[in-house]
């Protein structure tokens, strides 16, 4: 079961102009934003620092692992600034921000492929509960803050840089790949030759019959594994390619769990009926409930999780025995209507998991198109 790591083994000798970039190599460029380049790689778009360079810098710092969110991010780093194709690649523009009053997290960077061609890698959803909160934001907010920032960080590339731009990001990373990418202006979607989609949520179907979406339809490129659960969160009117997993469930989302094959991504034909359950299961539990509930019982669990005082999901976890006390107390001193609101949403979940457990066969979008290599 090959991944991205044998990726390396097969076209890692070869550089992009002696073998063309392909779905695999923006794969990697898309998980590249999760690493932590504070104070390795400039804010400056024009600064810019190799691949090598920066991997030499980060295992020269005290960086700590908890700043490393995916088991495998390390080692994709070593990979790509030991290979030809990708150690040369320059990196520049990054960014870092989490504000928790705007309820957003936002992280980019450049990538520089060619002199003519760079890559902006939009990061997905890291393990802070602000990041969270945001990505649940979006049953009821848009644009998101989020989204706002990725178009202007769009803009304001397209200004320092020439030549042509390819979009890509994991996860909610993906969903922002798009947002940009159809909300710029004509002249800049002119430069745009390509957006990758890696299992990001898509968007209402308001967003998706615009003329800005459809103008972009053939640029977009949307990958999700069988299992999706992410990627099949909203509207997609792009095509979407399956891509196989060796893993199950909510762990295919590990962009490790993808299978290769030479130089693209190992394609399945039908989705699993695990991917067809979340979907109808979510989408039925928010059809009963209108904007201003879904903000408020968003608000009202994330405003429990806040009251630990933690800051990423990781320190809930490693605090649990005081967070429950804290978290079940939270509960209590909320105001009846949202607590009722939180606990009789908990019991609707169960009633439509249940609904949808028995009858999963048949659960498929009608309008949702896939296809194969």
């Amino acid at each position: 079961m090959p991944n991205v790591f044998d990726y390396f083994d097969w076209r890692g000798d070869l550089n992009v102009k002696n073998d063309s970039f392909n779905d695999v190599d923006a794969l990697i460029l898309s998980r590249l934003s999760y690493f932590p380049f504070d104070d390795i790689v400039s804010a400056d778009i024009n600064d810019k620092t190799t691949i090598k360079d920066a991997c030499e810098k980060f295992f020269a710092s005290d960086i700590n692992d908890d700043k490393i969110l995916w088991e495998g991010d390390t080692q994709l780093l070593k990979a790509c600034a030991e290979s030809e194709r990708f150690k040369n690649m320059k990196l520049s523009g990054y960014v870092n921000i989490v504000e928790r009053e705007k309820q957003m997290q936002f992280s980019a960077v450049v990538i520089e492929i060619t002199d003519n061609c760079h890559y902006i890698s939009y990061r997905g959803t890291d393990n802070t509960i602000v990041g969270w909160q945001e990505d649940f934001n979006m049953y009821y907010m848009f644009p998101l803050p989020s989204q706002q920032t990725a178009l202007k960080y769009l803009e304001q590339a397209s200004k320092s840089l020439k030549g042509s731009f390819i979009l890509g990001g994991h996860s909610k990373g993906g969903n922002l790949a798009v947002y940009a990418s159809i909300f710029c202006n004509p002249e800049i979607q002119k430069r745009i030759d390509g957006v990758y989609n890696h299992d990001g949520p898509g968007f209402d179907s308001k967003v998706i019959e615009q003329n800005s979406y459809k103008s972009m339809l053939n640029k977009i490129h949307t990958y999700v594994p069988q299992s999706s659960i992410f990627g099949m969160m909203f509207e997609h009117a792009e095509e979407y390619t399956i891509v196989k997993s060796n893993q199950k469930g909510f762990l295919q989302h590990d962009i490790y769990s993808w299978e290769i094959k030479r130089n693209h991504l190992e394609t399945l034909s039908t989705m699993s009926n695990t991917s067809a359950f979340f979907d109808h299961t979510l989408t039925e539990l928010v059809s009963d409930m209108d904007e201003q509930q879904r903000k408020t019982l968003i608000e009202g669990v994330f405003s429990i999780l806040a009251s630990t005082e933690n800051k990423t999901f990781n320190e809930i976890a490693e605090n649990w025995k005081s967070n429950s006390g804290i978290i079940f107390k939270s509960l209590k001193n909320m105001d009846n209507k949202t607590r009722s609101l939180i606990i009789s949403t908990l019991l609707n979940l169960i009633k439509c998991a249940k609904n949808n457990f028995s009858d999963i066969n048949p659960l498929r979008k009608e309008n949702r198109k896939h296809k194969t290599k």
